[in-house]
């Protein structure tokens, strides 16, 4: 459409330069007409979705999603439940690069209004790609007039009664159905729903105040947010808040009925917002009511069309320019009818409930849980000392190792063979920090006196350091052209984060904001900066310099992030090399102690069934644990790609029930044999004879 518009961009150009005038100027004009085509033929939709996902390839290093294909083959109506919410804004840029289907968000609308600051770009994009707006409880908060005490009503009654002093408006600010929050202390984020106003110094609340993980606090018993020094010690402790108002989404739920019925894809984070931890939030009840309520309101023809997907966002550092992300989308499945006629009969909290289940087990399987980042390092420790050293693997091979041994340590990390095992797997990681060294390195064997010799090492460090000064010199000066962004990305992004873990209860440094900004600054940064050093060439240099610089800059940027990455990697291998040449003991006690765990990791993985439970995880990835350990050849991906499961997943909810009764009936018959062996000592002292060796041995 509109080809004209391109022929006269060229011809334009071509016959003003002719007729000789300046070249700049010959060069907008075709670019105007360039520009117009661009507009009355490209949708602003794709435009946006082909920029998001420039930045996309740029930020990250590698890119890799699993289960896509099947569900961009289907036209069923779909909800996408996305977790975990880790990365902000970054999060639905990342499904929709490797989502084939349109897909609608579900974005809050404190983040869809224009504020005349850097994060409009997101309210534009969010405009553009039609995201769902929802008004969130939290960013309706009002800072509460005075303090506040809470007590329990009696010792049969779960609500809470809440007292006010300093000169509370109870009346004016409350609203029954809203919600309590605690503004700071220990207890910030505790909250609990208004169930009456009694007046402007009591009101009643529904229930006990909750912290974030769902617990009940009491409030009457535990510290202040800040010794006030006026209060008696008789005196109830009382607290800064903040009150919440009842809110209607009754809007937001049509538009995804909408959206359900015209069978297409809606995109849901069910755990209401970003965070940096290492588990799950607490998944919130929309999804379920949204699902459940569609299958009320349309019929049995909806239910037995309509999908939920659970799709598992697995970053590697996600924060850190040119990191890796794993995206895997899960086995698709249906509302159950009973779910909806338990909806409809009017028991609405327990059909919530029990579907909200299935989306967490689902969630559950397509990423990897832990209760904290430092178990997390552990798990990821684990995983490169289950498998052999001389076999790399790809980014979703790693993910389904490292879920099967968190299922396996999570039911084991009581036992004291699993408490000692860790204990010493937490030495080891520490002592490659001390030595700024990546197991990588230990297990490719720098360290041993077998492998290399201290002139073969010297020469290698020698060609190395040469080879990244190399590198270092060819990069200065696009380090200095681009340390305007550098710099402002860094500074702001940390300055959200400081922000963002401000006002949150459940971020823990705000690394999940990190990214988002680094790549706000970037959209903007970029083209401003290129532009203006285009500029600056043309004052100071000729009119063809800017030309080829405009023009082909990007290019030898995108060459020198490349470049980049390998003298980091470079830089990183130094330390190896070091220990090989000046303290090549140390290098030979990390080896010795690196096999050593391996050796009593696969025996306590033998005894305790982990090595099935880690073989069922590993054949979702298309490879089993001997492929592990026999096939030496395998390479490692580094571009950005698509790979497919080849198997079905199956339930994951059953295959994990039957997985933990075989491992329950290994550990029973190891302790069966156990005993026996106890009982056969005590009776005899004979040596056993070769028919017993087996059971002893096992």
């Amino acid at each position: 459409m509109h080809s004209w518009l391109l022929w006269t961009a060229v011809g334009s150009t071509a016959t003003l330069s002719a007729y000789g005038w300046p070249a700049l100027l010959s060069t907008f004009s075709g670019a105007l007409f360039c520009l117009c085509w661009i507009v009355l033929n490209v949708s602003t939709r794709a435009l946006v979705l082909n920029i998001l996902g420039g930045c996309c390839d740029v930020f990250f290093r590698q890119i890799i999603v699993v289960g896509a294909h099947k569900l961009n083959e289907s036209k069923a109506p779909l909800l996408l439940a996305i977790a975990p919410h880790a990365n902000q804004f970054i999060d639905p840029i990342i499904v929709l690069k490797t989502f084939g289907r349109p897909i609608g968000f579900l974005c809050a609308s404190k983040s869809m209004r224009y504020k005349r600051s850097l994060a409009d770009i997101v309210a534009f994009f969010a405009r553009v790609l039609e995201a769902v707006p929802v008004e969130r409880p939290q960013d309706l908060a009002r800072v509460g007039l005075g303090r506040i005490s809470a007590a329990k009503r009696g010792d049969d009654d779960d609500d809470a009664v809440v007292r006010g002093v300093g000169g509370t408006k109870f009346t004016e600010q409350a609203t029954v159905g809203g919600q309590i929050v605690i503004a700071a202390g220990p207890h910030k984020g505790t909250i609990a729903k208004v169930a009456a106003v009694v007046g402007d110094e009591l009101l009643r609340t529904s229930g006990r105040f909750r912290d974030q993980n769902d617990q009940e606090v009491d409030l009457s018993s535990s510290s202040p947010d800040g010794a006030t020094g006026e209060e008696e010690e008789s005196s109830p402790p009382t607290y800064s808040y903040k009150l919440i108002p009842k809110l209607d989404h009754h809007e937001m739920y049509d538009a995804v009925y909408d959206r359900l019925t015209s069978r297409g894809a809606v995109g849901i984070f069910p755990e209401g917002g970003s965070h940096d931890r290492a588990s799950l939030l607490p998944l919130k009840a929309g999804i379920a009511v949204m699902a459940l309520g569609a299958c009320e309101r349309h019929g049995e023809d909806l239910r037995r069309d309509l999908r939920i997907v659970a799709v598992g966002l697995n970053y590697f550092s996600g924060h850190r320019f040119r990191s890796r992300v794993f995206v895997d989308y899960g086995e698709p499945f249906e509302v159950k009818k009973e779910f909806v006629e338990m909806y409809k009969a009017g028991d609405k909290r327990a059909a919530g409930a029990a579907l909200l289940d299935e989306i967490l087990t689902a969630v559950k399987a397509v990423t990897v849980q832990a209760p904290d980042h430092k178990t997390q390092e552990l798990l990821y420790m684990l995983r490169r000392l289950f498998v052999t050293e001389d076999h790399k693997l790809t980014i979703d091979r790693k993910v389904a190792i490292t879920r099967g041994i968190a299922r396996a340590f999570e039911a084991d990390k009581h036992l004291p063979q699993v408490q000692d095992l860790v204990k010493r797997v937490s030495r080891y990681n520490e002592k490659l920090k001390q030595y700024n060294l990546h197991d990588r390195r230990v297990a490719l064997g720098g360290a041993n006196e077998a492998v290399i010799d201290t002139i073969d090492a010297v020469a290698i460090l020698g060609m190395r350091c040469t080879l990244l000064l190399a590198y270092v010199l060819a990069l200065l000066p696009g380090l200095l052209l681009a340390s305007p962004l550098l710099v402002t990305g860094e500074v702001l992004a940390r300055s959200k984060a400081r922000a963002a873990v401000a006002g949150s209860r459940v971020k823990l440094e705000g690394k999940d904001v990190v990214g988002t900004w680094k790549v706000l600054v970037g959209i903007v940064f970029v083209p401003v900066l290129h532009f203006t050093y285009t500029a600056l060439i043309y004052s100071f240099f000729a009119y063809k310099h800017a030309v080829a610089y405009f023009f082909f800059m990007p290019f030898v940027s995108a060459t020198s992030i490349i470049a980049s990455e390998s003298a980091i990697d470079l830089a990183r291998s130094i330390g190896a090399l070091y220990l090989l040449i000046f303290d090549r003991h140390t290098g030979s006690q990390l080896r010795s102690h690196r096999q050593r765990l391996k050796t009593d990791l696969k025996k306590v993985g033998d005894e305790l069934g982990w090595t099935e439970i880690i073989t069922k995880s590993a054949s979702r990835a298309r490879f089993t644990l001997d492929d592990l350990e026999n096939n030496e050849n395998d390479s490692d991906s580094s571009s950005v790609g698509v790979r497919t499961y080849a198997a079905d997943r199956g339930d994951a909810a059953e295959t994990a029930k039957k997985m933990d009764e075989k491992t329950a009936q290994k550990k029973l018959s190891l302790s069966s044999s156990s005993a026996a062996r106890k009982r056969a000592t005590t009776t005899t002292k004979e040596e056993p004879t070769k028919e017993e060796e087996p059971s002893s041995s096992q």
